[in-house]
């Protein structure tokens, strides 16, 4: 970036692109700022000019778009035009009155989708990532998208990092690069500089957006942030869009079953009229505002305001939806991973012992391991939280070093000065497995002995422990007398001496929840690091099958191929590291399973990004978070439990509306083209279809309010097409039976000319349409299900504007004309009578679709 006058950042400077070939000084004067960061103000104006620290494809609408997008439907774009046409004509009253209905559809739409848009904002800032980074000298905690160029970041383990940066500083520093170059090991990272010509793993020096700390921490200076990053550069460059989430296919789906309708629709209403001799203009304005009220016009709004409404009603229920479409996969979910700590178990890991080979307390054994956990420089996890509530950190011993845990050697080590004026202490605290394969000796009271003669006797206490319950971890040291560092081929010959088990009780509610989730339909499996004999001795506790069970071991000797048959029967997974737990993720995808993953660790990135709706904790990781669309406020499988009634309600309404309004839309148009070709006029006017379909879409817009039938919470629910076209149909049907009933009695009882008969089929039409949402919202019988109170209020109103508009002032405007008595109780005896046929048909339908 170039500096301005004022000393502020301007544009982008051509050093930026290739920032890791610029000295560190040089970088601080073109960012204008120090080590010591950016001051408040300053960061306020950069955030200000450059934007907020986020991807293009992550930018909210603006509300500009999000209003012409109400309007860019194409059959509503030919519609207007030929309304303009209309008016040019010399017919400007109706041409104008269109306009005026498409316009007030459109602010409806726009207001409540804004309004729906607005309300997940707030949700989403309550679990929003942040960031820590220097601002006016101190440590503050920002959003991630709050941080600019210039500012100076600290991170650690499981931190997700903020920008493309260059490291300042850094101790045992490894990033996990894999989103960006596809490598599984996480890479080092150091101060320096490098060529400018290198690549991605050769910028040693260099950190970027996308990309999380696997272990250790530093200091780094961010130099781009969203769209001038390298992520940002990869991902414009990539054509492919991300595979469609099952309510996008369901959408999809069901938008093409709609086209198809419509064109059929419109071409033969229009060429039938051309027949009859009606006028051109008449003609394309009749059939293009059938096929605008065939549509569901405020779908995209209902489906935003629906699960907008359900994203808040599901944060009642302390569960935060990052992501608005992964409702709809998580009510339809038929299999959950989840690790055991803090959901089957209560989450509060305790030190049980620390004892020397013969099972007896140590408190040498309990000293190192307090340094080993203490010391080190990255994130400090329940485990090692445990060991120093029980065994507080010693001050008098320094760190010289550390190498890192990380998931292949699934072990830890610290380098040490124990107490001043001591040697160096190489101390190594993992899974038993993993620290034994580098022990040679083993401390007893017989002294130092080989490994070999102990080893026997150590299988055995092992697997003592672990089925009691208890996590058991080796500790081993090895003396390194001057060493002021520690590589990966020092832990070697090392001398084991002693054993950590640690507790976390089964919750008092798992067993009965887990239950209640598999009457749900959603199967819990177990999926944990922790080794086979612990994992099983928990699932029995919590009621899970333990018949068949799968290690990291064995599924790494299976094709994924045979794993999506393999992993059916299997309820318990261990000794997993992220790769495995990706595999299985994606072997129940590949079995036909919906998956929703529950995780909050470093290790469950990978895992969340593969499943179809990926959950976590507000107390989780950054990663975690950032890679979920699910957020829990506790992590609790009870309230994971209430989140996914919570989305099959969400759902439930949103398909109410679909079903109700395309059955409704079908039967109307379907009967208007009928009356066309069989009256000697038009049946309604375009903008009488257009007004109609504006009223009777007004209760929808709160169906998403509405109370939703037990037995559809009770099971996963999923998109259906041929359900809804066959809903249609029959429904429809149904419909144009009563509308060419009630069309037969104006003209051959009551004589009806096009005023009249228009007036009392605008009045019928809503009628009906209103009257049977009361029936169809419902698969029990309608006087069973109490609506919400927002339906019925919407609907009373619709009903007293349609009875009321033939006899207002701008009836002649709409060309409609009062409704003598007679035919207004006919209308309502119509009106009656479709609902208890409706009623009828409904039972029969859903029984016949087992419903």
């Amino acid at each position: 970036m170039t500096v301005s006058t004022d000393g502020s950042p301007a544009t982008a400077h051509p050093h930026a692109d290739q920032f890791w070939g610029t000295d560190e000084q040089d970088l601080l004067d073109l960012l204008a700022t120090t080590r010591s960061g950016l001051s408040a103000a300053a960061a306020a104006q950069t955030l200000e000019r450059v934007g907020p620290n986020r991807l293009d494809t992550q930018r909210d609408a603006s509300p500009w778009a999000l209003l012409a997008r109400q309007f860019l439907n194409p059959i509503e774009i030919i519609l207007i035009a030929a309304t303009v046409l209309s008016g040019a004509l010399g017919d400007w009253t109706d041409s104008a009155i269109i306009l005026v209905i498409l316009v007030l559809s459109g602010l409806l739409g726009f207001a409540q989708e804004r309004g729906a848009g607005r309300a997940m904002r707030a949700l989403l800032a309550t679990v929003e990532v942040q960031s820590t980074v220097i601002r006016d000298g101190s440590k503050v905690e920002v959003p991630l998208s709050a941080v600019v160029p210039g500012d100076i970041a600290l991170v650690r383990a499981g931190d997700l990092i903020p920008g493309d940066c260059i490291v300042l500083e850094s101790t045992a520093l490894t990033v996990d690069e894999s989103a960006l170059t596809g490598e599984t090991f996480p890479a080092e990272k150091q101060p320096g500089t490098v060529s400018s010509d290198a690549t991605i793993p050769e910028r040693t020096n260099s950190v970027f957006l996308g990309t999380h700390v696997s272990s250790g921490e530093g200091t780094l200076l961010v130099v781009n942030t969203g769209g001038h990053t390298q992520l940002a550069s990869i991902s414009a460059s990539l054509s492919a869009r991300p595979p469609q989430t099952g309510f996008e296919k369901g959408m999809t789906s069901f938008g093409l079953l709609l086209t198809r309708l419509m064109v059929v629709f419109v071409i033969a209403i229009f060429v039938i009229n051309l027949l009859l001799n009606r006028t051109l203009i008449d003609s394309v304005l009749f059939s293009l505002a059938l096929a605008v009220g065939l549509t569901p016009q405020l779908l995209p709004a209902i489906v935003s305001i629906s699960l907008a409404q359900g994203a808040r009603m599901m944060a009642r229920e302390r569960v935060i939806v990052r992501r608005l479409d992964a409702i709809e996969d998580f009510g339809s979910m038929t299999v959950l991973c989840s690790d055991k700590t803090g959901t089957m178990t209560a989450g509060e890991i305790v030190l049980g012992s620390a004892t020397d080979l013969e099972g007896a307390d140590s408190d040498e054994v309990a000293r190192w391991a307090a340094l080993n956990a203490g010391l080190q420089s990255g994130w400090r996890n329940p485990i090692d939280r445990a060991i120093l509530v029980a065994h507080p950190l010693p001050t008098d011993a320094v760190a010289l070093d550390e190498l890192p845990y990380d998931f292949q050697r699934k072990r830890m080590s610290l380098l040490v000065t124990p107490h001043p004026g001591e040697q160096p202490l190489l101390i190594t605290k993992g899974a038993l497995d993993s620290v034994l394969a580098v022990c040679a000796t083993a401390v007893t009271a017989d002294g130092t002995v080989p490994l070999s003669t102990v080893a026997a006797g150590l299988q055995e206490r092992f697997a003592e422990l672990s089925n009691g319950g208890y996590r058991v971890l080796g500790l081993a040291t090895r003396a390194m007398p001057g060493a002021m560092s520690a590589t990966a081929a020092d832990e070697a010959g090392m001398t084991l001496v002693g054993l950590l088990t640690f507790a976390d009780p089964v919750k008092a509610d798992a067993a009965s929840t887990l239950a209640e989730l598999a009457a749900s339909g959603v199967s819990v499996r177990m999926i944990t690091g922790d080794n086979h004999l612990v994992a099983a001795h928990i699932a029995r506790e919590v009621g899970l099958d333990t018949t068949l069970t799968l290690t990291g071991r064995e599924i790494d000797a299976i094709g994924d191929h045979a794993l999506a048959k393999r992993v059916l029967p299997v309820h318990v997974f261990s000794d997993l590291n992220p790769v495995q737990k990706e595999r299985i993720v994606r072997a129940f995808r590949a079995a036909g399973h919906v998956v929703g993953y529950l995780g909050d660790g470093i290790n469950d990135a990978p895992p969340l990004h593969a499943a179809d709706v990926g959950i976590t904790v507000d107390s989780a990781v950054p990663v975690a978070k950032q890679s979920a669309a699910i957020v829990l406020l506790d992590k609790d499988l009870r309230v994971l439990l209430d989140g996914v009634r919570q989305g099959r309600r969400t759902f439930a309404n949103t398909m109410k509306y679909i079903f109700m309004t395309t059955s409704a839309n079908f039967g109307n148009m379907l009967s208007m083209a009928i009356a066309s070709i069989a009256l000697p006029f038009l049946p309604l006017l375009a903008g009488q279809i257009l007004l109609i379909n504006l009223l009777t879409d007004l209760p929808a817009t709160t169906i998403a309010t509405d109370a939703v039938d037990e037995p559809q919470l009770k099971r996963p629910q999923v998109w259906n097409v041929r359900l809804i076209r066959n809903y249609m149909f029959m429904f429809g049907a149904l419909s144009t039976v009563f509308d060419l009933t009630t069309f037969l009695l104006l003209r051959l009882v009551f004589h009806a000319e096009a005023p009249e008969f228009r007036s009392a089929w605008f009045l019928g039409s809503i009628l009906t349409e209103v009257g049977v949402l009361f029936v169809l919202r419902t698969r029990a019988p309608f006087f069973l299900s109490r609506p919400s109170r927002w339906v019925i209020l919407t609907s009373i109103i619709v009903v007293i504007v349609a009875i009321g508009v033939p006899y207002s002032p701008v009836a002649p405007l709409l060309e409609l004309v009062p409704i003598p008595p007679a035919l207004l109780g006919l209308i309502v005896l119509i009106t009656l009578a479709y609902i208890a046929s409706t009623e009828l048909a409904k039972r029969f339908f859903w029984r016949a679709h087992g419903r």
